[in-house]
């Protein structure tokens, strides 16, 4: 028997309390494995980039805008589709099973980058364009692939969230979402983050296998409620012309979502200056992997401590509500960073800072999406935000490289850059709390 008919529902799915805990379970132990995958990601190709002479232009374009590109173009595809996919197994899994494996043998492959280079030098012989140039081509063939699965089945994830968890749990779910995603951060800076500079390969492997394991299990053992058939326009849409329309006609003509699309994307892109370069910041200024990794894990063990609060914050309140907050903190750590960082103690302070704020805005906006757009379209309109926020951050991406070489790698724009953003984002949450009023299904006002 359900003891809270409202709490426990989703859809066709009905939950006893235990039943929904089970639920939770599964879902957070198959994000914990995506965390570890993806925060491991980043500080082992940085290395990698680091040792092999990459500019920051080109780590923008590789970190950044590449990224941004593939979501741009995937994401909406895949998004559109899945919204619309019917099986015995549900919409969403399908595609999480179909995509795991290529994912961990792809991130498995990015830890032989060098191996790979070094062979392709040695069979090129006189016509190599060098060792590092090899090792960089390789780099880019598998990044691209890895990237692009990985936020497709970031999209997935979500999408699925969306379907099975209930929504008055919601804050509390991506409260406790983030504190698996923090430990995993936690483990990977303590235990496996010094290791990258010479057993990259050994990692990403270890990392590689446990993913796909993991997620595949997570798969194995959820279930999807019913859906309803497709649209008419849902069946219909199998072109490329009929697919745009349809995001034209139900996303980006009303001004109600374009402002929703607005708002979410200056918001996410308020970490990226920062959260790109911070560890090069960090190298420039004389600070050693070790110190970066305990800060960073001082950063998750707060972020942790804060989590269950910004999670019942957020069903108390709303999404949007705190969100704004975060956005707010983080003006003043962005600018006031810019003017403070001059040296290790300054820098240290203002890390911890960025990573507490940025880790309460994770939390805060998870749901946020979900709250804001309908879900029974919920990654399509997911999908048409991601392509806003990536050609966004793909424009920025080859503004900020290309200004960080002129200034010889002065790294404390990337701080100005970020409270300039949480400004922008203030003002477009505060515009589209002034539409939703008085509108019919709209999210709470900021």
């Amino acid at each position: 028997m359900l003891e809270d008919k409202s709490a426990h529902a989703v859809g066709t799915l009905r939950y006893t309390t235990a039943g929904l805990a089970i639920v939770m379970f599964w879902l957070l132990f198959g994000e914990f494995a995506i965390a570890f995958r993806d925060r491991s990601a980043i500080p082992g190709v940085m290395e990698l980039l680091r040792q092999h002479h990459a500019s920051d232009t080109m780590i923008a374009v590789l970190v950044s805008a590449l990224p941004a590109l593939l979501g741009a173009v995937l994401v909406p595809i895949v998004g559109f589709r899945s919204d619309r996919f019917r099986s015995r197994w549900g919409r969403r899994l399908p595609f999480l099973m179909g995509i795991t494996p290529v994912a961990a043998l792809v991130l498995i492959a990015l830890g032989n980058c060098a191996t790979f280079g070094r062979v392709t030098d040695q069979l090129l012989g006189t016509l190599s364009p060098g060792v590092d140039a090899c090792v960089l081509a390789w780099f880019c063939l598998f990044w691209t692939v890895f990237e692009g699965i990985a936020l497709v089945t970031l999209a997935l994830y979500a999408g699925l969230v969306n379907d099975i968890v209930p929504r008055p749990v919601l804050g509390r779910f991506y409260a406790a979402f983030r504190i698996v995603s923090l430990v995993a951060g936690i483990l990977f800076n303590l235990w496996f983050f010094r290791l990258t500079e010479h057993h990259l390969r050994e990692v990403f492997l270890g990392i590689g296998l446990f993913f796909g394991v993991a997620v595949m299990l997570m798969c194995l053992r959820l279930k999807e409620g019913e859906y309803g058939p497709p649209s008419v326009d849902g069946q219909d849409a199998v072109t490329w012309r009929a697919m745009g329309r349809a995001y034209w006609r139900e996303c980006l003509s009303d001004r109600y979502f374009l402002l929703v699309f607005f708002a979410l994307t200056a918001s996410e892109l308020t970490f990226m200056p920062f959260n790109t370069f911070s560890q090069l910041y960090a190298e420039s200024i004389g600070m050693d992997k070790a110190t970066l990794g305990r800060l960073l894990a001082l950063s998750y063990t707060l972020s942790i401590g804060l989590s269950s609060v910004i999670g019942w914050l957020v069903d108390r309140y709303s999404a949007a509500s705190v969100t704004v907050w975060a956005m707010g903190l983080y003006l003043c750590v962005g600018a006031g960073g810019f003017l403070a960082v001059h040296d290790l103690q300054s820098f240290a302070v203002v890390y911890v800072l960025h990573a507490v704020v940025a880790g309460t805005y994770y939390t805060a906006s998870a749901s946020l999406p979900m709250v804001l757009f309908p879900r029974a379209r919920f990654l399509q309109f997911d999908g048409a935000k991601r392509f806003l926020f990536s050609t966004s951050n793909i424009v920025l991406s080859f503004l900020l490289g290309p200004l960080l070489d002129a200034t010889g790698h002065f790294y404390g724009l990337t701080l100005l850059v970020g409270g300039l953003l949480a400004g922008t984002s203030l003002v477009m949450f505060r515009t589209l709390a002034r539409a939703a009023r008085g509108r019919v299904g709209a999210a709470s006002s900021a």
